[in-house]
């Protein structure tokens, strides 16, 4: 069973190939606009940039920062912590982007890895420090009402005197005052060992009326402790405490020796029944030695005797009450900030930060800073991410809703942070999990090295075919250079992020190209050794090679599918890369294979090559049929 082809007209044959050409040159003339700019800028569209070809270079072939974050859990309202969904994760993706862009430090890949970890390459980046500190700030800007109130002291103010006070005394620690145990019968307490230590107090007798005035400033003093001890940094207690940031009594002990120290409200108890209160002793501290990165030598605590003979039997004690500093929140936020930016300031040319308030914000701002104007004890605390920036007195009202923030920056750490205030704050917390650093040099020579083996494999592959499939040959050669400026100018106009499992992918599609190519080149053989003509052959051959070409390109393409797919939830961005790389040279190879060599072979079908039927064939002419002096044109 033959199979008929009707005859095509050979004006018909023409104009069809006319217009597959056009399209090719068309491709093939933006395809070399797009390469041959370095950068693009038309409008709002900008691609390229200073790498090779302009092409979006990764890691491994420009150098640069691999950065992997965790979205922590937060609780909301008291709850429980929640992870973050999906809609957070998107959120979080773009703010990071917005702060990266804005930075300078160029475009970031950012890629969602499972359902809380974040990808961040920044590739050419030479300050991953920078980088990091502008990432992974969460940006949370906060304002509050500071009220310090001056110490006192009780004596002078007549709240305390010596009047009041019966005797200071250092003495052993109560029994009643040393921590319960539950104990068994015949075994010892744990209260019973503990009062054999000597642990040297300050117990202080007060009058009836000392005692009852005391009282009275001690309850005040504690209610005020607990609120600021609850937003307290833990790490930094004690140094607030010892600054007079917290609530707390400054006891100035005259005895045979000077004692000067702070308590904390918590550490004083009464004596039940009794005017007797409980102070702390203190301790001698260790000196600091001049090196620090020596430790201090360690100081031998005073005992019970050494305590009393400091104190001595007739010592006085004055209070001195540090109300410490409470910081209040009115509501206003980095969410009501409209514009932040840097400048330097117009006296002092040093930089500061710039904010311009949102509707809601300057009418905060405005109420507080009217409020507390010209007052010494007050002012506005400004915190970024639970760390003090600045703390100004108001000097007068700022109701046109903007502020200005003062707190020794450099120019880029200001800059800094008005892109982190004015991108977004990020939703959820973020852990630095894993920080790889590839040098740039490392990167050149990778990228190096990926040409020469490109452009190696081509030649190997161009002249391969063309020397055995001959005009064929050379014609899929043109196709595969077509090919590769096509897919190179994908990558740029999308674009690709090309890293070495990029470029070994692309390789692959060259041989699958090539592939489709043979298979093509073999139906050729084929169709002309049954005696068919050139134009026939090509048409019959593309026909009966496209199957299976179309099935194992799908089939590629399907596999490509599944590598992204699992791979972006595991986070091998290697595979990843490699599966979308892949995927766009196969279906470019397939229009290579199908539209760019038959088009070119059509037309070289209509010229005068097409007499030279051995020249289409990869074993001469010797074993095809003789051809009659007019062939017909077919179809195929």
């Amino acid at each position: 069973m033959s199979w008929c082809v009707p005859a095509l007209s050979a004006e018909v044959t023409v104009r069809r190939n006319a217009r597959a050409l056009i399209l090719i040159l068309l491709l093939v003339v933006g395809a070399g606009l797009l390469l041959g700019f370095q950068t693009i800028n038309l409008g709002g569209f900008q691609r390229g940039g200073d790498t090779f070809l302009g092409l979006s270079l990764g890691l491994d072939l420009q150098g640069g920062s691999h950065l992997v974050y965790r979205a922590e859990p937060i609780a909301e309202d008291g709850g429980e912590p929640q992870p973050p969904n999906a809609d957070d994760m998107e959120s979080l993706k773009r703010i990071i982007e917005r702060r990266v862009n804005s930075s300078g430090l160029g475009e970031p890949i950012i890629q969602i890895l499972g359902e809380d970890r974040l990808l961040i390459q920044l590739p050419g980046v030479a300050d991953p420090e920078r980088a990091e500190a502008i990432i992974g700030e969460t940006a949370q800007l906060e304002f509050k009402h500071r009220r310090v109130s001056p110490p006192r002291n009780l004596a002078t103010e007549g709240i305390i005197t010596d009047e009041d006070v019966v005797s200071v005394s250092a003495q052993q620690l109560p029994e009643e005052l040393l921590p319960e145990s539950d104990t068994e019968s015949g075994e010892a307490s744990e209260s019973t060992e503990n009062a054999d230590l000597e642990i040297p107090v300050i117990i202080v007798e007060f009058t009836e009326e000392g005692a009852a005035k005391f009282d009275q400033v001690h309850a005040n003093l504690l209610q005020e402790f607990s609120i600021a001890a609850a937003t307290a940094n833990i790490f930094t207690y004690q140094s607030q405490l010892q600054a007079g940031f917290l609530p707390s009594f400054t006891l100035t002990i005259a005895g045979n020796e000077f004692l000067d120290y702070v308590v904390a409200p918590p550490g004083i108890s009464k004596l039940e029944g009794t005017n007797q209160y409980v102070f702390p002793y203190p301790q001698p501290s260790p000196e600091l030695p001049a090196d620090p990165d020596e430790a201090p030598e360690p100081v031998e605590p005073d005992d019970l005797a050494t305590a009393q003979a400091k104190v001595g039997d007739a010592a006085t004690v004055t209070f001195i009450e540090q109300p410490g500093r409470v910081d209040e929140d009115f509501g206003l936020g980095g969410d009501n900030l409209s514009r932040a930016y840097a400048s330097l300031h117009a006296q002092s040319d040093q930089p500061i930060i710039n904010l311009e308030f949102d509707s809601l914000g300057t009418r905060l701002f405005g109420e507080k800073t009217t409020e507390i104007a010209g007052s010494p004890t007050d002012s506005i605390a400004i915190f970024l991410d639970g760390e003090e920036l600045i703390a100004p007195v108001v000097r007068q009202p700022i109701t046109t809703g903007t502020a200005i923030i003062e707190g020794g920056f450099t120019l880029e750490r200001a800059q800094d942070i008005s892109l982190l205030l004015e991108g977004g704050r990020l939703p959820f917390p973020i852990t630095l999990l894993q920080r790889r650093s590839v040098d740039a040099i490392l990167g050149a020579d990778s990228l190096a090295k990926s040409v020469v083996a490109g452009a190696v494999g081509l030649a190997l592959v161009f002249l391969f075919m063309t020397l055995y499939y001959r005009v064929p040959g050379l014609v899929a050669s043109v196709a595969l250079l077509i090919y590769a400026a096509l897919v190179l100018a994908i990558f740029k106009l999308m674009p690709v992020t090309l890293t070495l499992s990029g470029v070994a992918a692309t390789i692959l599609s060259v041989g699958m190209a090539v592939d489709a190519n043979v298979l093509i080149f073999e139906r050729m053989k084929d169709e002309l050794r049954s005696g068919r003509t050139l134009i026939s052959a090509i048409n019959i051959g593309f026909n009966r090679a496209w199957p299976a070409i179309r099935d194992s390109n799908v089939s590629t393409l399907i596999t490509c599918a599944i590598l992204y797919y699992f791979s972006n939830q595991l986070g091998t961005t290697i595979v990843q890369g490699f599966a979308a790389t892949l995927a766009i040279g196969v279906m470019v190879s397939m229009f290579s294979a199908i539209v760019v060599s038959r088009t070119i072979l059509r037309v070289i079908a209509t010229t005068r090559l097409s007499r030279l039927l051995g020249a289409f064939v990869p074993t001469g002419a010797s074993e095809l049929p003789q051809q009659p002096a007019a062939a017909a044109v077919q179809r195929g």
